[in-house]
């Protein structure tokens, strides 16, 4: 994980993570934007907006409201680009809407490893509209930038095991052979 900030107060963090789960897995979970309340730190609200297949990736864009402290709350609107053949998915802000970040510009990228693992390589750049508060900044870079990783992994894995193990058989019984 590392972060880098520009003089003009771009902050742009990188992070790398193994995970224990196909890459179909990791897709599944990135993918789905309207799960991620729950999912995400900080994440108030995620709806999805307009999908569109335009032949070479599909078009996402979803409204995301984050919460990051008490009476600080930003509402952003993403225009998501996934390239299934390239194991890519890039975003930046639609728009077309207002957001309350000046801009952002995103990007994930999974690699299939030996058995059954990945890795995640994410991007994320971001420039705030005017003065920010530390801690609040401290929260969108820095505390961010590890959970952006941080969840993937957990319910990558987690939806992993399930898959691995089956549903449950309802009392604990056995299956009739």
């Amino acid at each position: 994980m590392k972060q880098i900030e520009d003089p003009s107060g771009l902050k742009t963090g990188l992070c790398v993570q193994d995970i224990s789960s196909p890459s179909t897995d990791v897709w599944s979970q990135i993918l789905s934007f309207n799960s991620y309340v729950g999912k995400v730190p900080k994440l108030k609200t995620c709806e999805t907006y307009e999908t569109k297949d335009e032949g070479e990736f599909k078009r996402i864009k979803v409204k995301m409201v984050i919460g990051v402290l008490p009476g600080y709350s930003y509402t952003c609107f993403y225009d998501h680009k996934y390239y299934k053949d390239k194991n890519s998915l890039t975003w930046s802000l639609d728009y077309e809407e207002y957001s309350d970040f000046d801009d952002v510009q995103g990007h994930w990228h999974v690699e299939d490893l030996e058995e059954r693992r990945c890795r995640v390589f994410y991007a994320a750049d971001l420039k705030m509209r005017g003065k920010v508060p530390g801690p609040v900044m401290n929260i969108l870079s820095k505390k961010a930038l590890r959970e952006a990783t941080g969840w993937v992994k957990r319910e990558s894995e987690k939806a992993t095991k399930a898959r691995r193990e089956g549903p449950a058989i309802p009392g604990g019984a056995l299956p009739q052979q």
